[in-house]
Order: structure tokens, then sequence, then C-alpha cells
């Protein structure tokens, strides 16, 4: 379901959602702007980081913006070698079938982690992480070479629909072997411009 590069022409898309990440990322900010930031049913107990947090210059700056201008998880949200499992959970969007969540996403340069996230589309706009109501678009290794644009077309329509990014890492804590730390910049849901009119 990742679009295919030139499948859909951005120059000329409608912008039907944007966050650029540039305010306040914490929990109440983002909750402030309509994201419901969770964890889900797989993930280990509580670990001494929020769930997300404020991005951090010192590890990586943003993708556009203020330099900690992104959202960002790392290993230290669960305790132990337990899963990680958040889900970031996008406010209310009017989605087309069609329509396309664009978000930039990486994690440490070169860092030799599998993180991993996973994207989802809930067209009655349910905020149960993992309920059968979301719809999984796709998975993917976060980048380690720099911010990468990550694109999923929407399956369905949902006047009222969410979206979700999914961070998922087994044995991901801090004695894990298997997380380090991510951020997501820039999010959008695109949808086609209107054809043109030819005189």
């Amino acid at each position: 379901n990742i679009v295919p590069e030139g499948k859909l022409d951005f120059f000329n898309s409608i912008v039907k959602y944007t966050d650029d990440m540039n305010g306040l990322n914490d929990t109440a900010g983002l909750r402030l702007r309509g994201w419901i930031p969770k964890r889900g049913p797989l993930s280990g107990p509580a670990g001494t980081t929020p769930n997300w947090f404020q991005g951090n210059n010192t590890v990586f700056n943003a993708f556009e913006g203020p330099t900690t201008g992104y959202v960002a998880a790392n290993y230290n949200c669960v305790t132990g070698d337990n899963t990680i499992d958040l889900w970031l959970i996008s406010p209310v969007v009017n989605g087309a079938a069609n329509d396309t969540i664009s978000f930039y996403e990486r994690s440490v340069a070169a860092s030799t982690f599998p993180d991993s996230i996973r994207v989802y589309w809930a067209s009655n706009g349910d905020t149960v992480p993992g309920s059968g109501s979301f719809v999984e678009l796709g998975k993917f290794k976060v980048s380690t070479a720099g911010w990468t644009e990550s694109r999923y077309i929407l399956p369905s329509a949902g006047a009222t629909g969410r979206f979700a990014i999914n961070y998922r890492v087994a044995n991901g804590g801090p004695s894990g072997l298997n997380s380090d730390f991510i951020g997501v910049d820039f999010v959008r849901l695109l949808g086609p411009a209107a054809a043109p009119i030819v005189c």
C-alpha cells in the first residue's frame, strides 16, 4: 500500500490535514491538537519516558521548523526487554478512498537497531489501539539515513476517520536488543487535486 513513486502529484494535491509538529509534542500538547497518544495491547509496563515526547536536537534535528519540532519515542518507554507498542492516533480527518497519508520519519544515523513503524486506518474514527476497526496499511524499518517520507493510501472513506502511527518493537526495552530512538515530523493527509478544466 505504499505509494509508488510518481503515483500522486504532490504539487497538485489538496492538503486535507497537516501538523508540522512545530508546537509542543508532550502528551498535553499532542492532546490539545487532537492527537491521542496511547499504549497498545502488546506493550510492556511503562518505563521512564512518556509514550511520545518532544524531539531532541542533541540526537537529531527536526525535518523542518524548530530543531526540536518533531515527536519522538525511544526504548525507555517500557521496562526490561518488553515489547514497545506505542500508538499515535490522529485527530479526526475526513478521508476519502485513495487519499494519501504522508509523514517523515527517521532514527539515529547508522543505528543498528531494527526500530519499526506500522501505519493504520480506522474509517469509523476508533481510538482503541489494536481494535478490529484499524486496518494495517503497512510496516517498515525506520530510516537510519536521515529523514525519509513514508506514504500510504487510504483503502476506504471515513468522514470521521483516524489514522495511527504505531511504533512497535519486540524485545525493545532498555535491556532489549531491538530499539533506539525514532522521530516523526510533518504529518499530512493529501487528496488528489481536481482535474484541470480544458478549454
